[in-house]
């Protein structure tokens, strides 16, 4: 089709967050991957932009549809939230109804959580539940052509809103390259952020706070290796230097899947800077953080979430302490820089499992790794947590789920949690509480010139940490 003749869609990343680092926009890059060979797809990305230039890049496309991506609804920081879906309605949504008649869908990872609720509070005629790329590019053919699409698998509007759960077909998964430099300028996110990659969706797991079985599906759907490091060597010819982030809910699990994708790498030869989020203690094995190391993973990011192991039991994680312990015993082996990540306020959370993480922190973890603590669990629908929440009369049931919730364990309340707390991050310079996880403007210009000054190439984290102890020393006189 003549591109002249092709509907016109306005894709926009209503990403609003920067801090601590921008987040580029995968999922709906890979919807405007999908659409672009039957529509004309223009992507906004709000991250960098302002309402004035929304409006006037929607007049100026004459666009035919919108579609919005919803990745977070809120920070879920409990003491310091950060509510994104009002600054969203009032940024994005309102002044596009107040200033065209064009239809609008919304759909993401935030909007499936909890889609009805979202689809009323946006005053939004269409959503998509789940994944977009195959759902999105049927529901505008059959728009467009007239020919209803009541039936289709996924989608809720305001008269069809019985549908809420995303329900993914298994075996592989065959999805298209995001190309996310191709639809937007990436310069924003080339020094201080990454290249986000998926490797598979899905999680197996049973971890009772845990959004990713509700957004993906309980089952694993693999990417083909070979289409994978396809990408990846296609975006590092284009942006050549760039780190790539594996932003799947637990990269190391398929652990077969994960030690192939470095194989695939090491035997091509590529020369490429990696790293990623969810690695899942329960299969961390020697061989994997090796590979890892000669695949180019400088950075990872590890979610044990807790250093008790009654609390481990009681949160269905797949591993017990002493596989914990192994898992850190191989990180430090093999000084893999890595970001760990604990909440607290737990089911069950008493001073002494408090205690315990921190003595687990204190004995296993590097003092170059940073240690990030997040105080309240965010409650989130269809989890098991929730239940727990509404049994012990935390919420009622009642609420808009939409609403930050926040859970804390009745069997340490939160003013004695956030007093705990408090004490155990000051005695510990790695160790930051999420209220603080966004470094100043003043330190990060710091560490940019730091880094540049002495040619640094280590993970931003671990420089930071660098200057914080510089200046602790400092000022004690040492």
């Amino acid at each position: 089709m003549h591109l002249h003749l092709m509907k016109k869609i306005l894709l926009i990343n209503s990403n609003i967050e920067i801090m601590p680092y921008p987040v580029a926009p995968l999922g709906i890059a890979m919807v405007a991957s999908s659409l672009k060979d039957e529509f004309d797809v223009k992507l906004f990305d709000f991250a960098f932009n302002s309402t004035e230039n929304l409006i006037h890049a929607t007049r100026d496309f004459n666009t035919d549809f919108i579609g919005i991506g919803l990745r977070n609804i809120d920070n879920v920081t409990m003491r310091k939230v950060k509510w994104y879906i009002e600054e969203i309605r009032q940024q994005i949504v309102l002044p596009l109804q107040q200033n065209f008649s064009i239809p609008i869908i919304i759909g993401g990872s935030g909007f499936s959580i909890s889609p009805i609720e979202l689809l009323n509070f946006f005053n939004l005629e269409y959503g998509i539940v789940g994944e977009g790329e195959t759902t999105f590019k049927e529901f505008l053919k059959r728009y467009f052509s007239a020919t209803g699409f009541s039936d289709l698998e996924n989608l809720i509007t305001k008269e069809k809103i019985q549908k809420g759960v995303f329900n993914p077909a298994k075996g592989e998964l065959l999805v298209p390259h995001a190309n996310i430099d191709l639809f937007i300028d990436y310069n924003p996110y080339v020094y201080r952020s990454s290249y986000p990659v998926q490797t598979k969706r899905g999680c197996i797991f049973k971890c009772i706070y845990c959004s990713y079985p509700t957004i993906e599906g309980h089952y694993y759907r693999l990417r083909s290796i070979t289409d994978i490091v396809n990408e990846i060597e296609e975006v590092q010819q284009r942006i050549p230097g760039v780190t790539f982030e594996i932003v799947d809910s637990t990269f190391n699990s398929p652990l077969k899947h994960a030690i192939a994708f470095c194989d695939e790498i090491i035997s091509r030869g590529l020369k490429i800077k990696l790293r990623t989020m969810g690695v899942n203690p329960g299969d961390v094995t020697e061989e994997l953080i090796e590979k890892m190391r000669l695949a180019g993973f400088t950075q990872i990011d590890c979610t044990p979430e807790t250093g008790s192991g009654q609390l481990l039991k009681r949160l269905r994680k797949n591993f017990n302490l002493n596989r914990l312990v192994r898992c850190a015993e191989l990180i430090r082996k093999h000084d893999m820089p890595t970001m760990w990540f604990f909440m607290f306020g737990l089911p069950g959370e008493t001073e002494q499992t408090i205690n315990e993480t921190f003595d687990f922190i204190d004995k296993h973890i590097s003092s170059n790794d940073m240690v990030h603590v997040t105080e309240g669990i965010r409650i989130i629908p269809k989890t098991e947590l929730y239940n727990i929440a509404k049994a012990e009369g935390e919420i009622t049931g009642s609420e808009s789920v939409i609403d930050p919730m926040f859970y804390v364990s009745p069997t340490i309340g939160r003013e004695k949690l956030t007093e705990i707390l408090a004490k155990k991050v000051d005695e510990r310079l790695n160790v930051i509480n999420s209220i603080n996880s966004s470094p100043s403007p003043e330190l990060m210009k710091e560490a940019i010139k730091y880094r540049q000054e002495n040619r640094i190439d280590e993970p931003m984290f671990r420089t930071l940490l660098k200057l914080d102890r510089q200046a602790h020393n400092k000022k004690k006189g040492l």
